[in-house]
């Protein structure tokens, strides 16, 4: 009988550690995985930057295509990047929270050092934003603990995820990459790049092309989610 109960504390055990890599789940944090299922709409998202060199560029990209993307910035770069924060706000694009360091240790912070930086993060946003702009969330690493929950508590945050990923920060080939997306593209399909990678921007015209020609629309968060 201990036995059987061990085996089940384990199991158990084990699944709240699963749950923490798996935001679709919800154990934790209840985290917006995919669009409502209304047309071909999908929404384009980048993570990290900005980058003095490659976000310019991706926007130019965007701007081309007359595409609104979100942006989910680490508060460091937006503190020596602030007139590009500027930019991709006045192009029309969102800025969302993905915390003030990107620390690799996140996920182990405590719930107040986890509020700290993500507060930090906030800040400079709105000190680059002349508007009370949505609380768009993304946690680094797509990792969610009950520490997570209890720093996002009241904090009236949306939490983003994704549901169409490639690992353009690990696979070297961009060919892969494009490859890996377009196989992927799906009605409601929320795509996470990374604006800080330098085949990011050839990555993202191909995906883009390829996206259109086979009639998907690249929607803006703010239409396609319901934002607190």
């Amino acid at each position: 009988m201990m036995t059987f109960i061990a085996v089940i504390i384990v199991l158990f055990a084990l699944f709240l550690i699963y749950a923490s890599f798996d935001f679709r789940l919800g154990v934790y944090v209840m985290t917006v995985f995919q669009l409502p299922f209304k047309g071909n709409n999908l929404l384009l998202t980048f993570d990290d930057g900005p980058h003095p060199e490659i976000t310019p560029i991706i926007l130019d990209i965007l701007k081309k295509y007359k595409i609104q993307a979100t942006f989910f910035c680490v508060g460091d770069n937006i503190e020596k990047n602030k007139a590009l924060v500027e930019r991709i706000i006045d192009e029309g694009h969102f800025v969302g929270n993905h915390t003030n360091s990107h620390s690799n240790s996140f996920p182990v912070f405590s719930s107040r050092k986890m509020k700290l930086d993500i507060d930090e993060c906030r800040n400079r946003i709105v000190s680059v934003s002349s508007s009370d702009y949505p609380r768009l969330f993304r946690p680094p690493f797509g990792v969610t603990t009950p520490s997570l929950r209890k720093a996002l508590k009241n904090s009236g945050y949306t939490i983003v995820g994704w549901n169409i990923r490639a690992f353009d920060t690990v696979i070297k080939s961009p060919e892969k990459v494009v490859k890996s997306i377009n196989k992927q593209l799906k009605p409601g399909g929320i795509i996470l790049l990374h604006d800080t990678q330098p085949n990011t921007p050839h990555i993202l015209k191909r995906v883009i092309k390829y996206a259109l020609t086979k009639g998907y629309v690249f929607g803006r968060i703010d239409e396609l989610l319901v934002l607190d």
